[in-house]
């Protein structure tokens, strides 16, 4: 099902607030080749990466597996301020221009952090995982697990 709608994109801005989710669109971008522009918010703290398959660090080099299920709270649960969503969601889309347009630096094999409390920004470095379950160099998933469930993992469904 996801590889299906992703075929129809050229990249995808993933703002999903569950850890399945984000390692299903993952997963879906490295199958279909697309690059993913991840960006994640919770409470007062927000993240942004680029993620190009083949090219660098993926988000399971980083976050290997999602947290077990109610390990971690929602935005739903937790809150959120809302001009965060408005910051990583500009920056996201910064980002997909700068790759649209082949200009600047994109935030591949970088995660910029954002503290809002703070009004700081600081950029972590991360690098393709060798031993990385989907791009490492002897990857133990090689397809992708898509019930076509489009809830799955989620805590309220419709």
């Amino acid at each position: 099902n996801a590889l299906k709608i992703f075929s129809e994109y050229d990249i995808i801005i993933d703002g999903v607030d569950n850890f399945t989710a984000k390692f299903l669109i993952n997963d879906a971008c490295f199958f279909a080749d697309k690059p993913l522009i991840h960006g994640g918010i919770l409470r007062f703290d927000g993240r942004v990466t680029t993620i190009v398959p083949k090219k660098s660090a993926c988000y399971r080099c980083v976050f290997k597996t999602p947290p077990p299920a109610g390990l971690v709270a929602s935005c739903q649960e937790a809150g959120v301020i809302g001009v965060l969503a408005g910051i990583i969601g500009t920056i996201q889309a910064t980002e997909a221009l700068k790759l649209i347009l082949g200009i600047g630096r994109p935030l591949t094999d970088r995660l910029l952090d954002f503290d809002a409390k703070k009004t700081l920004f600081r950029e972590i470095k991360v690098k393709r995982n060798p031993h990385c379950a989907l791009c490492g160099d002897h990857p133990t998933i090689t397809e992708l697990f898509d019930d076509g469930d489009p809830f799955a993992g989620c805590a309220v469904r419709p």
